[in-house]
């Protein structure tokens, strides 16, 4: 029982530590592609910690369940949405020098 708690709030505490570095990170990058960088950083090993964290914690049942559930769609949409994000911002350039990027984001610059 105790090792499970300790375990539980490790976990916990890195996913807390992931997401904060991840928000020191947010405010020092200027590049969107950085920032979308950092804020995958958040998204997948920072929520993964603390919904694990939480999934030791309450131990095998339906709060489980729901909490492996979030995961799975958390970590199934977040990098679509963060490949239309960085394609949008190839796209319009928009901080973006054209000499470094090939390919498709050039044409349309």
């Amino acid at each position: 029982m105790i090792i499970r708690i300790l375990i539980g709030v490790g976990l916990l505490l890195m996913g807390t530590i992931t997401v904060l570095l991840s928000v020191f990170g947010l405010f020092r990058f200027r590049e969107t592609l950085d920032l979308l960088h950092v804020g995958a950083l958040a998204d997948t090993m920072g929520v993964f910690f603390l919904l694990t964290g939480l999934m030791v914690l309450c131990g095998l049942n339906g709060n489980t369940a729901k909490l492996l559930l979030t995961l799975i769609i958390l970590w199934v949409t977040s990098p679509i949405s963060s490949h239309l994000l960085g394609k949008t911002e190839l796209m319009t350039g928009h901080n973006i020098d054209p000499d470094q990027h090939q390919g498709e984001g050039e044409q349309i610059l």
